[in-house]
Formats: structure tokens, C-alpha cells, sequence
């Protein structure tokens, strides 16, 4: 099903590319339908006569701002919020951080003269901004969304998003503790260990299909939900005979679910802290074979609660994200617990444009080690600090949204994998995501 999906996807954007000059008319930057936005629309006219519409205020800013200013345009108009009618985008004075947002985030709404700014403000809050503080009140890309560490930014309300994509992780380092050691190493260190671990592990590969949804349910609340096609294969040695041995475990993983509500954020979209929640529920299978490998573990085998603090903040064309959160895996049917998580992350993106983001993050975790029927496992759990190469790409605007891929390639900086065991070598993932806000 979710390979199924993928497929659809990917031709859904062929067919995009394909459709986009015949359909509606949609904004170049976001890809929302120009005609279910005319109060905030925005008319962009260059010097040799071509004329772009935006959705709202924000992109058209980001227009002007990635031709270096108003001089590039032979116009821009923007509308009047009450009236309606045309207006010069230069003279307009505009409401930032209102409890309304008509169009997309950050709400950067256009209004003829002052006083129709401060009835407003009266009514629905926000700041006043003259057209020069507006272009620095929006970032090229807008709001970022991180890869292994999570945004406090929930979307506006009615925006949703579907990705399908690929990971893929490789352990492939045999390592006492947070040391690498060598075949030889681990025999004459595990020797007087008992009981003694009948098979020395040499890969662990882990891959498969993934799909993600989101949703913005209010301003303030977002839904996310994600679930995976895994193929999981340990490859080890038999300590007696050197004989290899791969075993495999293929399904459905777990579905994680998150929310996330914005506690504050200032009127300028620049600075946000949230609350999140999170929960897996147990439709990957936890095979009692492999209570001695839980890396090949599908699932959990239990309903798993968790939760966090969030805080996202920009400066200029960077964000930076921060986490800190903690996941409760609960003892399953079968008297098998997963170690606890906890975690710390923080993530900063450049926004060089519009349609680019390029970005780093690093996450601290620590996991307690299992427990097998009341019994902790020793060779469970650990310590690891990952940093990840992240990057997003919007390639294409069509069906009233926008289709873009994101990736992200992760190393291990530090490793602890508590007694003996193997280490990370990578972790990838690609997606290919469609985002759209339907109209209120």
C-alpha cells in the first residue's frame, strides 16, 4: 500500500508539470489558487510588461525582496482590506500578527491609509508596519520545518501536507561501549560475559517506504501522523564455527502520531514556543523470536505516550529550532519494555531564496536499556549525538499547493551502545512532500 502510494505521488507530479499552464491560476511561490484569495492578492508588474499575481502580502514581499527591491517592478499593487480595491503596495501600511490569517503565514494583511489599520488592530490585534518593516518582517522560504528535530511552527489552520519517501539506516561499527573494536576484541572482551552472546553482529540495515501526513486543525494546533514499510536484516557471525547468519523481519511499523499547540508566538511569526504530544500505536509487529534482537523489532508492542517543549525563533533568513522531549515506552503484552527516550535538539536553516533551504541539526539522546520480562538488558539502550545535513527544495506550484523534496543524511558524533553492539554508520531519508491550505 504505501509503495502503491509513492507511485501515485510521483506520477501526480509528472501529471502537475504537465497540467500546470492549463489550470487555475495559482500563486508562483506557495501554488495556492489566486482566485480563492482576491482580498489579499497582491499584482506584481515588471518593467517589460509581465504580470504575476501572489495569494497575499507575504510572497509578494518575498518577490520584491528576491528582485532587490521596488525599483525591479514597474508596479506592485496590493488590496485594501476592507474596500477591496487596488492600492499602491509602496503606500499601503500593513497589519502583521492579527488573529486572522486570510491567506498564509506570516499574515501580513495590506490596508489603504492608517486609520483602516488601527480599526483593525482594534478588532483583531496585530502590529502596524510601513511597506519598508514588512519586507523584513517575512523570511525567503518562510517557516521551516525540521528533519530529526521538531518545530514549535504549527501550520495555519485548513493546511495540509502529504509526503512519501524512502529511509535508510546502516549499522555496521562493532563497538564496546563508545569504542570501535575489532572482531578479535569483542571475542577476548565478551569471553567472561554470561551468558555469553552465541553470535558475534557484524550489519544491522534497516529501509523501506514512509509516508507522513499533517494537518493544521486551528491557528495554534497541528496533527501529525507517520508510518513505515519496513525491511529490517541482522547479519551475524555464529562465535562457534564463524558461520554467518542473516536474519530478517519485514511489515508495517509503528504509527506515530504527534500534536503540537503554539503556547506564545509574537505578532511577527518570528518567534514561537509550543507544547507537544506524541504517540505511537502498536500496528508494527513485535515478534517474541527476536527478544534477543529488538533491533529487529517492527514494533513495540505497546501504546507509547510522550511529550515535549518546543522553540523555533528567525533571524533574518535563518531559523533555529530547539527541542527537548521525552517518549514512555510502556511494557507490552508479551513482558517486553523499550527503553525510555529522552532527548535533547537543536536545528539551524538557511533560507537562501524562496525555493531552497540547506540546513544542520543536532540531537543528544539518551535510552534507558530494555527490560525482558522484569530483567534489564544489558546490550540495550545507549547514548548517541547525531548531526544531520538537511536540505529542501520547492521545485513545482500546481493544484492550488506546492510539491517539494526534502532529504537529510546523518552521522554519529558520539555513540555509546551500553556493553556491546553495532554502531550507526548513516541514517538517510527522502520524501517527496505536497502541501496545500484549503480556503476558510
Amino acid at each position: 500500500m504505501i509503495k502503491q502510494y509513492g507511485v501515485i505521488l510521483a506520477a501526480a507530479v509528472m501529471l502537475a508539470s504537465a497540467a500546470h499552464a492549463g489550470e487555475r491560476e495559482g500563486c508562483r511561490l506557495c501554488g495556492m489558487y489566486i482566485d480563492q484569495y482576491q482580498g489579499t492578492s497582491a499584482i506584481v508588474t515588471s518593467k517589460d510588461g509581465r504580470v504575476e499575481k501572489t495569494c497575499g502580502g507575504a510572497d509578494m514581499l518575498r518577490l520584491v525582496a528576491d528582485a532587490g527591491g521596488l525599483d525591479a517592478f514597474a508596479s506592485v499593487v496590493v488590496h485594501d482590506w476592507p474596500s477591496g480595491k487596488e492600492i499602491s503596495a509602496a503606500g499601503a501600511t500593513y497589519v502583521i500578527g492579527s488573529d486572522l490569517v486570510p491567506d498564509m503565514i506570516p499574515n501580513i494583511i495590506a490596508f489603504a491609509d492608517q486609520d483602516g489599520a488601527k480599526k483593525f488592530i482594534s478588532e483583531h490585534g496585530g502590529q502596524p508596519l510601513t511597506f519598508s518593516q514588512a519586507l523584513l518582517a517575512v523570511s525567503p522560504m518562510g517557516m521551516t520545518m525540521p528533519n530529526r528535530v521538531n518545530s514549535a511552527v504549527p501550520p495555519p489552520k485548513g493546511s495540509v501536507s502529504g509526503g512519501a519517501g524512502y529511509m535508510a539506516m546502516v549499522k555496521d561499527d562493532l563497538m564496546m561501549g563508545s569504542s570501535n573494536v575489532s572482531t578479535g576484541q569483542y571475542l577476548a572482551a565478551t569471553a567472561g560475559i554470561t551468558p555469553t552472546a552465541p553470535m558475534i553482529p557484524k550489519k544491522m540495515e534497516g529501509s523501506g517506504p514512509m509516508l507522513m501526513a499533517n494537518y493544521g486543525i486551528t491557528d495554534r494546533l497541528s496533527v501529525t501522523a507517520k508510518i513505515s514499510d519496513l525491511d529490517k536484516i541482522m547479519t551475524s557471525t555464529m562465535r562457534m564455527g564463524g558461520v554467518e547468519k542473516v536474519t530478517k523481519h519485514k511489515g508495517i511499523s509503528d504509527l506515530e502520531l504527534k500534536a503540537v499547540y503554539n503556547l506564545w508566538r509574537d505578532d511577527y511569526y518570528s518567534k514561537f514556543v509550543s507544547l507537544m504530544g506524541n504517540m505511537t500505536l502498536p500496528t508494527g509487529d513485535f515478534d517474541t523470536t527476536f527478544r534477543t534482537m529488538p533491533g529487529l523489532q517492527l514494533g513495540t508492542g505497546s501504546v507509547d505516550l510522550g511529550g515535549g517543549l518546543l522553540g523555533s525563533i528567525r533571524f533574518g533568513d535563518f531559523w533555529l529550532h530547539g527541542e527537548a522531549s521525552y517518549l514512555v515506552n510502556r511494557e507490552n503484552g508479551d513482558d517486553y519494555k523499550f527503553g525510555d527516550v529522552g532527548k535533547l535538539g537543536a536545528a539551524l536553516h538557511y533560507t537562501p531564496n524562496y525555493d531552497l533551504m540547506l540546513g544542520l541539526e543536532l540531537d543528544a539522546t539518551d535510552t534507558a536499556k530494555n527490560e525482558n520480562s522484569g530483567v534489564k538488558v544489558q546490550n540495550s539502550g545507549g547514548r548517541a549525538i547525531m548531526l544531520t545535513g538537511v536540505a529542501s527544495w520547492r521545485f513545482l506550484s500546481a493544484f492550488g499547493g506546492n510539491f517539494s523534496l526534502n532529504g537529510s543524511y546523518g552521522l554519529p558524533l558520539y555513540e555509546d551502545v551500553n556493553l556491546y553492539g553495532l554502531g550507526t554508520e548513516y541514517v538517510a531519508t527522502g520524501m517527496l512532500n505536497f502541501k496545500h491550505r484549503f480556503n476558510y
